[in-house]
């Protein structure tokens, strides 16, 4: 049987579904240009009524380039360090008020590992354990978030770079235009916080480039993890930043209410995604592979001098 290819939704400029890819399939060197194809000229794929387990996650992700291990270890998956286990559960979830709304396992918009100077290229998500109520999971393209700036913003921008740490929900000033509270950190989230704040200094990276192999330009701001820009220190550009990260948050979003019969690809230099919260009482029990890759315009800066 052979797969098909629609548009992910007819209201959005972005993305893909492919329904029945197996690893037949992808035996075939030209469905793999053509999947390479999708990734880079859609940004994100969809993939359902196809072949769906661990052995056909790992062979589909590498299609799209060698895999590598997440450089935070807590969340490798135990003897498997080419998948990252993210769990929420009653016992180990982070709660937060969002907009009045009190749930676990919420993530603001992001780009994963945008807090080292070398993005990985992308990653394929599925879900082990879904939740039956929140827990989705949304998207938006940085290239139509560019293409909708005004003309002034986008010679402003130009240039600029963006300074990146991961820290706790407190210091995330731009991640949402929602209202939140943290009510509880878990262990588990805080033994990372603690990590990175020891071994992973601020990193820069630009609020634009060109996507190398169609020469569109992105905005590449991801609201979760930003400080600050660099050229306009601490306080100087937090007017812009604001601006540039409601922009982006008024971009046309995907979004993806799990089942554990599906996987979902995207380019991780192009692409934001976020997580909504789900009851803190529900397991959520997601897995997913880090495609490398360097995009080469990340810098390692000081880490900040103690007071």
């Amino acid at each position: 049987m052979t797969f098909t290819v629609e548009p992910l939704s007819p209201d959005l400029a972005f993305g893909k579904t492919i329904r029945g890819l197996t690893s037949e399939h992808i035996r075939d060197p030209e469905v793999c240009n053509q999947l390479r194809r999708h990734w880079v000229e859609d940004g994100m794929v969809v993939f359902r009524d196809g072949e769906i387990n661990e052995d056909f996650h790992l062979a589909l992700s590498r299609i799209f380039g060698p895999l590598e291990a997440h450089p935070i270890p807590e969340l490798l998956t135990e003897g498997k360090p080419e998948l990252i286990t993210l769990y929420s559960t009653p016992e180990d979830t982070t709660v937060l008020e969002v907009d009045g709304e009190v749930g676990g396992g919420y993530l603001g918009w992001h780009k994963d590992l945008v807090y080292v100077e070398q993005i990985n290229h992308g990653g394929v998500l599925r879900a082990l354990k879904a939740s039956k109520i929140g827990g989705r999971t949304s998207f938006i393209d940085q290239i139509d978030a560019y293409d909708r700036l005004p003309e002034d913003l986008k010679q402003q921008i130009e240039g600029l770079h963006v300074v990146y740490r991961l820290g706790s929900f407190d210091d995330m000033k731009y991640m949402t235009r929602s209202k939140f509270r943290v009510i509880e950190t878990a262990a588990s989230a805080q033994s990372v916080i603690d990590s990175v704040a020891k071994n992973f200094p601020p990193v820069s990276h630009p609020l634009v480039f060109v996507q190398p192999e169609t020469g569109r330009k992105v905005l590449n701001l991801s609201p979760f993890f930003a400080m600050y820009i660099e050229e306009l220190g601490l306080e100087g550009g937090h007017e812009l930043l604001t601006r540039l990260a409601h922009h982006v948050l008024d971009c046309p979003a995907y979004q993806h209410a799990w089942t554990t019969d599906e996987m979902i690809l995207w380019d991780n230099w192009r692409m934001l995604h976020s997580v909504s919260p789900a009851p803190a009482n529900q397991e959520r029990v997601m897995q997913r592979t880090t495609i490398k890759g360097d995009y080469g315009v990340g810098r390692k800066l000081p880490f900040p001098v103690a007071a």
